[in-house]
This record gives structure tokens, sequence and C-alpha cells, in this order.
């Protein structure tokens, strides 16, 4: 596991760096990854890339400032309440997503294409939960709620024309 500390005077732009990356946030700017070690350093250094130039042709820019840990198993140990307190935080909020979409979809609120698009994107966030949780062995309550509230909406999903 490689613990990702990612700090920059303009949010989009840290949020954009570990965009990139799979991972799970821990707090903001802060995120635990499973991605290779030279991948990381790879998105990183495409984002100082793509800062520099932005300096270069406007004379000015935000800052941005990373660094990489490479976690030994009981310095991931010591992490790992907050990588579940995260997962799960991002389960529910999900779950709810997922919920609310699956409503939608019965009472035929809103047009199928639309409705086809946000299960998607959302079915495309589930499963990088799940690779997440298996990733990082968390398996928690709000993963399984999660999942079974994918399961619904995906019911629905199959039934919109």
């Amino acid at each position: 596991m490689l613990l990702v500390l990612v700090y920059s005077t303009d949010e989009s732009l840290a949020s954009s760096v570990l965009r990139d990356l799979r991972h799970i946030e821990i707090a903001p700017g802060v995120a635990v990854t499973w991605e290779q070690e030279e991948k990381v350093g790879r998105i990183l250094g495409a984002a100082k890339r793509k800062l520099i130039e932005r300096w270069e042709a406007e004379g000015s820019g935000p800052s941005l400032e990373y660094a990489v840990l490479k976690l030994t198993d009981e310095q991931y140990n010591a992490v790992r309440h907050m990588v579940r307190r995260a997962l799960d935080e991002r389960a529910s909020a999900l779950a709810g997503e997922l919920r609310r979409l699956a409503a939608d979809m019965r009472r035929g609120k809103g047009r199928v294409q639309e409705l086809k698009a946000r299960f998607r994107r959302l079915a495309s966030a589930v499963a990088e939960l799940n690779e997440a949780s298996a990733r990082l062995d968390i398996h928690t309550s709000a993963l399984a709620e999660l999942n079974e509230a994918y399961r619904e909406a995906n019911a629905e999903y199959l039934k919109l024309k």
C-alpha cells in the first residue's frame, strides 16, 4: 500500500491529481492506494509537468506539493480504521444514491436515457468501491448494504425500455 499526500493552493488541482489514481481518500489530499509505485510516480510527474507548463504560459499558478510513502503492513494497520471509515462513508452515500435512482426508475421520473446513464455512472462507482474493498481487505456492513442497493437498482434498470 502507498500513502499519497497531495497539497495545492488550488483544491481542484489536488483533487484532479488524485482522480487519476485508484484510491481511498482518508482526508482532503491524503489517500491510500494499491497502485504500483511507478504508476503513482508517473501520474504525479504528469501533474507536475502540466503545472509547470501552466506557469510558463501564464506566468503564475497554484503550488503543488506531494509525497508518496510506502506503507509496511504495520503502518497500514495503523491507518486501516481511517480507510475503513472513508470506505464506509462512500459506500453509504453511494447506496443512498442507488436507492433514490431505483425509486426514480420505478416511478418513471426522468427520461429513460438519463436514468440509464445515471445507473451506469453509479454502477462504475460501485465496481470501484468493491475493488477497493478487495484490494484493501476491508469488508463492512456498509459495503453489503451498497451491494444490496446495487442489486435493487439493477433490477429496476433491467425493466427500463
